[in-house]
């Protein structure tokens, strides 16, 4: 068994050095001591929450089978991902439907980087919230998204998006004040003149830290790329406020729209399938036939935050995401059964030195 990593991270705001053990989630940094909650040295390093108890069962809790929705999209398991659609869809509640479609949504931009897909889901973001909406029209969307590479794919130019955004959220972490919205706003101007995709990236995510509300950034977002004549943001932007409720505490179209006007640049950007009636039709007849049999949710679908679990590898923050770029690199595919190695970490934009087991 490898022994746990230990590191010694220099303080953000002064000359100290804490020693810092991820798997154990402790921090000897004062704040952590003082509140024996995680601190922003533990976040830095894409630590976010101490692991909750996991039970893995057949019929899991609806936060769970969302985040196995959301897991299987992002690493393309499109089976997995009718299968827990399926399932999603046994829970009566009215506002279940509603939040597995906000999901899908949110997803063709947090797991893609195809606008034209995003502009197809949100077109049917309202149908596929109602409760007799078929489930078919749920299930293609899915289906759509997975179709086109996802940002671990040399293929969509995310992974330049996902570093860019990892070395923002670390400026972000090491600003000892927070800014005002107009700072944020006067540093994403310079920045997209200056074609820095880290500075914009921290700028956009700086905006969900302060008082301004997701529309105002992204109406913002929208003059700034109409001044640059820069057609795929603005398409980003408008996909945002044409679903703007929903939207309201969601970046990812934001973010996307900032990154390319510093320069970012998605070779899938206008890449779109059809969906075939049929085989959407022969997915959900398959998952509901594995239902008839089913198996404990895996536990890589289950990350401690979004849900109950223990395995934060594919929940989505920055720090993780560019390790799952770097196993794609290793292995040439993402697998949940892959080994997890320590150079998939990266911790650029950090003082940072390795320590002894006694730290």
């Amino acid at each position: 068994m490898p022994k746990p990593l230990i590191i010694r991270l220099k303080s953000f705001t002064g000359d100290n050095w804490y020693t810092v053990r991820p798997s154990d989630c402790i921090c000897t940094c004062t704040g952590f001591s003082a509140t024996r909650d995680l601190c922003k040295h533990l976040n830095a390093i894409g630590v976010y929450c101490v692991p909750r108890r996991f039970v893995s069962k057949t019929h899991p809790t609806f936060s769970q089978a969302l985040s196995g929705l959301v897991k299987s999209i992002r690493l393309r398991r499109m089976d997995d991902a009718v299968y827990w659609l399926v399932y999603l869809d046994t829970f009566s509640q009215s506002s279940c439907r509603f939040r597995v479609a906000r999901r899908i949504l949110i997803g063709s931009a947090e797991d893609g980087h195809s606008i034209a897909v995003m502009e197809k889901v949100v077109a049917s973001f309202k149908r596929m919230s109602r409760a007799d909406t078929s489930l078919a029209e749920l299930a293609s969307e899915i289906i759509r998204i997975c179709q086109v590479p996802n940002w671990w794919s040399p293929r969509s130019g995310g992974r330049d998006y996902i570093y860019h955004g990892l070395l923002g959220e670390r400026i972000q972490f090491q600003t000892q004040s927070p800014h005002t919205p107009e700072i944020l706003m006067k540093l994403m101007a310079q920045a997209i003149v200056e074609r820095d995709k880290t500075k914009v990236l921290a700028a956009a995510l700086g905006f969900s830290v302060c008082r301004f509300g997701a529309s105002r950034q992204t109406e913002f977002m929208y003059e700034c790329a109409r001044k640059a004549n820069h057609k795929n943001a603005a398409r980003l932007a408008t996909i945002h406020l044409s679903a703007r409720g929903p939207l309201s505490s969601d970046n990812n179209f934001i973010c996307q729209a900032a990154w390319m006007l510093a320069g970012g640049e998605s070779s899938v950007a206008d890449e779109i399938h059809p969906v075939d009636r049929a085989d959407v039709i022969e997915m959900l007849s398959a998952a509901r036939e594995r239902w008839k049999k089913p198996e404990p949710i895996p536990q890589w679908c289950c990350d401690g935050v979004h849900s109950a679990g223990n395995d934060v590898r594919f929940m989505g923050a920055w720090h993780h995401m560019y390790a799952v770029c770097k196993a794609f690199e290793h292995y040439g595919r993402v697998d949940p059964s892959d080994e997890w190695l320590p150079e998939f970490q990266c911790y650029d934009g950090l003082l940072i030195q390795e320590a002894d087991a006694t730290g």
